[in-house]
């Protein structure tokens, strides 16, 4: 088939179908109790991400990509599973993609933000809709209860914000009653010290379980940086927005999947017990490779499979518990250009 038969067909590539693959993926997943619960919760980690396609100018391309764009994404991070993604415009705020993707939270799920999130609206819309939450708040914020809590030196301690303004109480639809929350503070391995605002109560979750909690957040980091690095998410087939978007789709269905082999490979070699896990890397590059041989080599899946989880067994790296590798200071993040054929 020649590139350009490649682009037609994918053209008329009915979209829903990759996310609902995507969507069904998660679903077995849950199904056969593959995803952790934290205090009996499914935590959602959501953020977003810069996306910067390697695209150039072209006449003949209809809807043609922007070369800067944002993903967003709610991940579970106990399971290394893509819940839900979204490509927007870099003109638009990460609040209001996240407010456009809280359909997809059940009442069991437990939702993690980071510290660019707090906002007064945002907590008296999530307590609303009754969504369970937690978010970091002791930089950015500006809430006036959160620098006297800070100065108190209490771990635990729930205060009261100021009320949403008029103004987004209008654009977000959320109620005009002062919302209440409660702040715990917590102290990395490092001596960091971190504030966590959330509305969980105090008997059913302890104070000292909110450093963990916050520390499965970083998975959603991770991920987005296998998506760009391991699958090459930005150096993309085409030079149109529905490329992207098809890219964007398609590659998070194979990040999911190749989750779901780790997971398997895991169990099956016991690596957990060894203090040993996938090496992820070296899974997306398998994955590459193996699919088309599971789709067309239908007589031999089970011979297939059984010899990508021997692989993936055997190709692992070493967990350390606690080890970090702090992101060093004004490093410029690569983004592929047009001529990279990663």
């Amino acid at each position: 088939m020649s590139d350009r038969a490649f682009a037609k067909a994918r053209a008329h590539l009915y979209m829903p179908a990759l996310t609902a693959l995507s969507d069904m993926l998660v679903q077995r997943a849950e199904q056969a109790g593959l995803v952790p619960r934290w205090h009996g919760l499914r935590v959602v980690a959501a953020d977003g991400s810069v996306l910067m396609p390697a695209v150039r100018a072209c006449k003949r391309t209809k809807s043609l990509a922007s070369a800067d764009q944002r993903l967003f994404a709610l991940y579970l991070p106990a399971a290394e599973l893509t819940l839900h993604a979204s490509v927007y415009d870099p003109t638009g705020s990460e609040r209001q993609m996240l407010v456009e993707s809280l359909d997809r939270l059940g009442p069991q799920d437990l939702l993690v933000l980071d510290r660019g999130y707090p906002a007064a609206w945002l907590v008296a819309l999530l307590d609303e809709r009754g969504i369970r939450w937690c978010m970091r708040c002791d930089n950015d914020s500006g809430w006036k209860a959160l620098r006297g809590f800070a100065r108190s030196g209490a771990d635990d301690a729930w205060v009261s914000l100021n009320p949403p303004s008029a103004e987004d109480v209008q654009t977000w639809g959320c109620g005009r009653a002062a919302p209440r929350v409660r702040l715990v503070r917590c102290v990395s391995t490092t001596g960091a010290v971190r504030v966590l605002a959330t509305n969980l109560d105090a008997q059913g979750y302890p104070a000292e379980a909110f450093g963990d909690l916050y520390h499965q957040r970083w998975r959603i980091e991770e991920a987005f940086k296998r998506l760009k690095m391991r699958l090459h998410l930005e150096a993309v087939s085409g030079l149109s927005q529905q490329a992207v978007i098809v890219d964007v789709a398609a590659k998070i269905l194979a990040d999911n999947l190749a989750s779901l082999l780790c997971a398997a490979a895991a169990d099956r070699e016991e690596l957990p017990a060894r203090k040993r896990r996938c090496n992820r890397a070296y899974a997306a590059w398998m994955l590459q490779r193996a699919v088309a041989r599971l789709i067309i080599d239908v007589g031999g899946i089970l011979a297939t499979l059984h010899e990508v989880l021997s692989l993936l067994g055997a190709t692992t790296q070493r967990s350390v518990d606690g080890r970090s590798f702090p992101r060093p200071p004004n490093r410029i993040k690569p983004h592929p250009r047009l001529a990279y054929k990663g």
